[in-house]
């Protein structure tokens, strides 16, 4: 999974950590007059990556960055663990934590600022660990819209994000991948999609990208992309810019 995949990716954990990780009224600490800004403190860092500006899920928006670490996961797990206690933060019990994907995660609740904070580690083959971070303001939470593809009957804890004119949608269902792609084969060829590969879609200038990932057996995730096919459908040289090692014409010259 790479970085930028596991941000996309991370972002709508959000709406269900956020949702699990709300305390009952009397679970509720005490506020505090002037609470301390939380800062991430990951152990042994040999590079960072912060996604500019915000993405929203679920309609909160979420700050996200990607840092990678020399450390195991179990250390950095139970380092982030004892940050948020020492911080203060509310962490829900185990039984109200919906695990996403086999990534260790954890997301707390600050509840005197309404923020939640949320990490996912991968170990890498290297030895090395990405751990994925980010903040979600639910102040500033917003209606999210309808849902902008249909859904596997009996889906649950459906998220949708936003992200530089991307919007994703996550959620779980009971069932085997197989009868996931039967289901958008039948909905999506009769709203007019014609699948132009395995899994990518596309109607007139949309397309759409379903991926389905085991999360446990008789379970599993699936994540549909929605973008404009027009980005796809430029050359590598106008999305991306020109490419180390590619010779460019002088100007004047063919």
């Amino acid at each position: 999974m790479s970085a930028r995949l596991g941000l996309v990716l991370v972002g709508v954990l959000w709406g269900a950590g956020i949702a699990s990780a709300q305390p009952k009224a009397s679970a509720q600490p005490k506020a505090s007059a002037q609470p301390v800004p939380f800062a991430w403190d990951v152990p042994r860092v040999l590079e960072s990556v912060e996604m500019p500006g915000f993405m929203r899920a679920d309609g909160i928006p979420v700050r996200l960055r990607s840092v990678k670490s020399a450390e195991k996961p179990q250390v950095i797990l139970q380092h982030l663990v004892d940050r948020f206690e020492a911080a203060g933060f509310y962490i829900p019990p185990d039984h109200h934590r919906t695990q996403w994907f086999q990534e260790p995660q954890l997301t707390a609740l600050d509840t005197d600022r309404l923020i939640s904070y949320t990490f996912l580690l991968q170990p890498n083959p290297d030895g090395s660990t990405t751990v994925i971070l980010g903040e979600a303001n639910l102040g500033m939470a917003r209606r999210e819209r309808a849902a902008f593809a249909p859904v596997f009957p009996g889906g649950k804890d459906v998220m949708q994000s936003e992200m530089e004119g991307a919007r994703t949608m996550t959620y779980l269902a009971q069932t085997e991948p197989e009868k996931v792609r039967d289901f958008y084969l039948k909905e999506l060829s009769g709203a007019g999609f014609s699948e132009t590969s395995m899994g990518t879609w596309r109607r007139g200038g949309e397309e759409l990208r379903v991926s389905v990932r085991p999360v446990k057996e008789g379970q599993v995730a699936v994540i549909v992309l929605r973008r404009n096919a027009l980005e796809t459908a430029m050359e590598p040289d106008v999305q991306e810019g020109p490419q180390p090692g590619r010779s460019q014409p002088e100007p004047g010259k063919r």
